[in-house]
């Protein structure tokens, strides 16, 4: 039997490179990457706009022409596999053999010079050719020696300070790559954006030896070097940790947030710190020896540590101080402070010096993706809240997290975006956020005690006691009658007694609203959660069948059908934002006026968009004129929210042509009206005869196939709160007698 060999369509190994480096930004990231590798102290990239060329160049050590052939041109054969530490003792970032491609992603043509210990050579190459319906085997790039200087390959004429950065860094050795004929349009946003890529690259500490440089036309050799922002180390609490392969772990943390100025000493002495804390407030830090089964599990013996060796940083800063809050924490002044959240942001991820994309970019899902956020909504307790747990935000922490290759149970992913979802990277995860809870825990401790502290010298608790006393009833000595003391009690005392409980109300009815919008918002995504999951599958098939149609069979009609169909998809996915995550909207936050005749309409709008599917309609009527209302508009939003979300629940289990849900806005006398029905089953049984039951918490009809209740019954609780909350009222009382459909009316006085 004769051996046949296995081959490669050529295009098909292009589409290969293409899935693994598919970003332009990560295109040139992975070059920069090996720049590093190559035991560089240099890497520049310089766009001339003159010429549309852009080059990318390192003083590294150089390739060889066995190299090139044997490595740089097999795909999948790096040199790096087996071999991981470079010359210098670095540890090499790349292994799969696919780097190369991110050349193909970035421009059609290539040219690289190359100057090694064994000669200097100019390989070139037209990945157009990869079109071909050739095998890879029938591909070939061409490879000379040639006596070419870096200064004679690139092009300086437009920007002086490039020819003197090669002149001077670049000696014998290095790689320079000239890319011509480029897919994008490197004009100044993209520069930009790339550059503030760079900035997070490598951590900061890396910046002694490996430098970056980005030039256009105009930039100065001052101006083209890349440095992460030594602002945005102006922090409150710092946070190191080391864990070992073995499992011993040390954390370090150091409290920087407050400054006692003359007051340290009545600090410490009356807020009932020890010894301890003042080493503490004085620049010594908190050390704690744990280990990782313990950070984990709270078992010092329980779980091993199947991560490896990894350490990292981070850090709590603070953007804003309410005022009310600066006295009392004797926090230090934080004007001027940076905002770092845009580029520096976030915790990120580096192996072996280099960041894994995309943990901590700025203005994607993945800046936190921790889900620090969502653990802060789950924990709402201010700092000094006696019972609640405080939990920091999303947008106050950055940090880096640094592992290796070494760590074999946390691999990336073949595309270079991300790491692969292991077990031992869910443990990563769970290990961060306990760690950042030694700060939390100590943060709150601090200010627990400085809260106390305030409260005893602003002697408000001595006030209620005082009027607690006098206020309280007093026995006679004759028979049983009770009579109260007559007692003054003075205005200024009590004015600081009623500011104080005024301001824990405010505080308990600010959480108690946020709970509430966001307790609709998980009511509304956990009740069309199969809509996200068919939706997403949906937009996925979309993609790859224009993917499909535009590279195997060429059809750029059939892919333009697809991409709108997905278009169509990804617009309803806008929807679903618009009804739930835009719900909670810091402007939607503020108590303002607003009309409700607007408000309703687009509230009404955004659902009309999500269930239209549903072959359910959404009518609004409003009056002629505006109606104005003083409100948190998004509590109007989780009133609307709750009924409409209820309704499609119904309505979408029930088999009939006409399925409509009305609202009619009125104003009757003093008091606005929201008159809401639809035309559904209505209410079960067990409510008609008494409606005013489903207001309670807990109360549901909603059922499964086998009769079990399944519903929150938290819908209608949260809208009778709501409403009680402006003085409004519901009317259920229609529901009595209408045989079919659900009713509700909501009576708010006018304020305005």
């Amino acid at each position: 039997m004769a051996k046949v060999h296995f081959n490669v369509d050529a295009y098909t190994a292009r589409l290969i490179g293409r899935e693994n480096v598919s970003k332009l930004n990560g295109a040139v990231l992975e070059l920069v990457k090996n720049t590093y590798d190559a035991d560089a102290t240099i890497c520049f990239l310089y766009y001339d706009d003159k010429s549309q060329t852009l080059y990318i160049g390192d003083n590294g050590c150089g390739m060889t022409a066995d190299i090139i052939m044997k490595h740089w041109m097999t795909i999948g054969n790096s040199s790096k596999k087996k071999r991981y530490q470079s010359a210098s003792g670095r540890i090499q970032t790349g292994a799969k053999g696919i780097g190369r491609f991110a050349l193909d992603r970035i421009a059609d043509q290539c040219q690289m010079l190359t100057a090694s210990d064994q000669g200097r050579y100019l390989w070139s190459v037209d990945w157009r050719t990869f079109e071909s319906e050739g095998t890879i085997t029938d591909v070939t790039a061409d490879l000379d020696e040639t006596p070419l200087s870096f200064s004679e390959f690139i092009d300086t004429s437009s920007n002086q300070a490039v020819k003197g950065l090669v002149n001077e860094r670049f000696n014998q050795f290095g790689t320079v790559f000239k890319l011509t004929l480029l897919r994008d349009d490197w004009n100044n946003k993209l520069i930009e954006d790339i550059k503030n890529e760079l900035a997070t690259l490598i951590p900061f500490e890396l910046s002694n030896s490996f430098n970056i440089y980005l030039f256009d036309n105009t930039t100065a050799i001052e101006s083209a070097l890349v440095l992460h922002d030594n602002d945005a180390f102006s922090y409150d609490y710092k946070i190191e940790f080391n864990i070992s392969g073995d499992g011993d772990t040390k954390i370090i943390i150091w409290r920087n947030e407050f400054d006692f100025k003359d007051q340290f000493s009545y600090v410490m002495d009356n807020a009932g710190f020890n010894e301890q804390d003042r080493k503490y407030f004085t620049g010594t830090p908190i050390t704690i020896q744990t280990t990782f089964s313990e950070v984990l599990t709270k078992d010092r013996n329980k779980l091993d540590n199947n991560i490896g060796n990894f350490y990292g940083v981070m850090y709590f800063a603070k953007l804003q101080i309410p005022a009310s809050e600066k006295a009392k924490y004797y926090y230090k002044d934080i004007t001027g402070r940076k905002d770092f959240r845009d580029v520096f942001g976030g915790i990120k991820i580096y192996r072996d010096n280099f960041r894994v994309r995309p943990y901590g970019d700025p203005k994607t899902s993945n800046y936190d993706w921790l889900q620090l956020a969502g653990r802060k909504n789950r924990s709402p307790a201010s700092v000094s809240h006696k019972s609640g747990a405080w939990r920091v935000s999303a947008d106050q922490m950055l940090g880096s997290i640094f592992i290796s290759r070494t760590n074999l149970t946390l691999p990336d992913q073949a595309n270079r975006e991300g790491i692969v979802e292991t077990r031992e990277f869910t443990q990563l995860k769970e290990c961060l956020l306990n760690i950042l809870q030694y700060m939390e825990r100590d943060r709150q401790y601090v200010c627990r005690k400085l809260s106390d502290l305030y409260e005893r010298d602003t002697q408000t608790e001595q006030f209620i006691l005082e009027i607690e006393e006098k206020a309280a009833p007093s026995a006679t000595s004759s028979g049983n009658a009770v009579h109260y003391v007559a007692a003054m009690v003075e205005a200024s005392k009590a004015k600081q007694v009623i500011d104080y409980k005024d301001e824990i109300i405010k505080n308990l009815e600010d959480e108690n609203r946020m709970l509430r919008v966001l307790a609709t918002t998980g009511i509304a995504t956990n009740t069309y959660i199969h809509e996200f999951k068919d939706l997403t599958h949906r937009l996925n098939m979309k993609i790859v069948m224009a993917k499909e149609a535009l590279e195997l069979d060429n059809d750029s009609e059939g892919a333009l059908k697809q991409i709108l169909q997905a278009d169509r998809i990804r617009n309803s996915f806008n929807s679903w934002f618009l009804v739930t995550i835009e719900s909670v909207r810091r402007d939607k936050r503020s108590f303002k006026k607003i009309d409700l005749n607007e408000f309703l309409t687009q509230i009404c709008n955004a659902w009309t968009q999500v269930i239209d599917s549903k072959g359910i309609s959404i009518y609004c009527g409003v009056p002629t004129n505006p109606t104005y209302f003083r409100c948190f508009p998004y509590e109007i939003e989780i009133i609307l929210s709750n009924l409409v979300t209820n309704s499609v629940s119904v309505l979408t289990d029930i088999v009939q042509v006409d399925k409509h849900i009305n609202i009619e806005l009125s104003v009757q006398s003093d008091n606005i009206v929201i008159d809401y029905k639809d035309n559904g089953p209505g209410l079960s049984s067990m409510y008609k005869e008494n409606p005013n039951l489903i207001l309670e918490a807990f109360q549901s009809d909603k059922t499964n196939e086998f009769g079990e209740i399944i519903g929150t019954g938290m819908g209608m609780w949260i809208i009778n709160r709501t409403l009680l909350e402006y003085n409004g009222s519901i009317d259920l009382s229609d529901n009595k007698s209408t045989p079919n459909g659900f009713c509700f009316k909501a009576i708010l006085p006018r304020n305005c």
